[in-house]
């Protein structure tokens, strides 16, 4: 397994799996005071593994202190709006950003936790 780290002293970075398989599984932290914008650290993270990435694993959860998820909350708003959570996570952070990169094959994995418009818990593989 291959591990990349972006981590500030502000608390600010991201945190990079890319498993034997190809499957990257990655974590951003970031928010408006960060000195690097999200975007920026997704695209260091896609460089960093480069073409030995087969996929990406969303794994969107509530925060273990409530703390927001920009995927999550998407997906929920969305779902709450009467959109198939198939389609509502296409419009979530991470997937807006694969699609630049060519992954644009998106699959919700397992049932999700909870209802529509309250999930705490979607996983998605995102694939070229």
């Amino acid at each position: 397994m291959a591990e990349s780290k972006l981590l500030l002293p502000d608390g600010h970075g991201t945190i990079a799996t890319l498993d034997r398989q190809g499957f990257l599984e990655f974590v951003v932290f970031a928010g408006d005071e960060s000195p690097i914008r999200g975007t920026e650290m997704f695209d260091l993270v896609i460089r960093s593994f480069g073409a030995a990435i087969r996929g990406i694993k969303g794994v969107w959860r509530t925060g273990f202190q409530g703390q927001a998820s920009v995927n999550l909350d998407k997906g929920n708003e969305l779902a709450a709006q009467g959109i198939p959570l198939d389609e509502a996570v296409l419009q979530a952070w991470t997937v807006t950003r694969a699609k630049r990169w060519g992954f644009s094959r998106v699959t919700v994995l397992g049932p999700p936790k909870g209802m529509p418009g309250a999930y705490s818990k979607i996983d998605v593989l995102i694939e070229k």
